[in-house]
């Protein structure tokens, strides 16, 4: 095993910790002396090729980058007449309102909930009540809708 081992390293065609964790595990084994297991990881390290241990991320960048392309040509078809992006609104998020049951947990000033079919936005921190028990703390938001 020592020799196939060696002539791998050698070769340099190895990613460095597959590399090492294999001639650990073979000297855990017993199938390799603690010299050998020295000399091995030492030529592991030595004879190691960056571009072995980085393939997998060089191949997700390429994946990414075409993916890129894709976008940035699907957004130059999107742009109108004079040249620019139509803006898309953000929908606003209205989470249904949840009774906190603590300091951790409680609205804060800006937090905005649904409470019974209605919009409201909280005006006080720590707030722990709903808008029928404390109206005060809360800020109805009329819909045109």
């Amino acid at each position: 095993m020592y020799s196939i081992i060696k002539d791998v390293l050698n070769k340099g065609s190895y990613e460095l910790v597959d590399i090492l964790n294999k001639i650990n595990k073979l000297w855990v084994e017993n199938n390799l002396t603690e010299e050998e297991r020295d000399e091995l990881v030492n030529l592991a390290r030595t004879n190691a090729i960056p571009d072995n241990s980085y393939a997998d991320n060089t191949t997700q960048i390429a994946s990414l980058f075409e993916y890129y392309q894709q976008l940035d040509s699907r957004v130059t078809a999107l742009e109108n007449s004079s040249g620019t992006i139509e803006p898309i609104e953000p929908e606003e998020e209205w989470p249904e309102y949840v009774q906190p049951t603590g300091a951790h947990n409680a609205y804060k000033i800006g937090n905005r909930v649904m409470f019974q079919g209605k919009k409201y936005i909280c005006q006080v921190d720590g707030c722990v009540w709903d808008p029928l028990t404390y109206p005060s703390a809360w800020e109805l938001v009329e819909t045109t809708e």
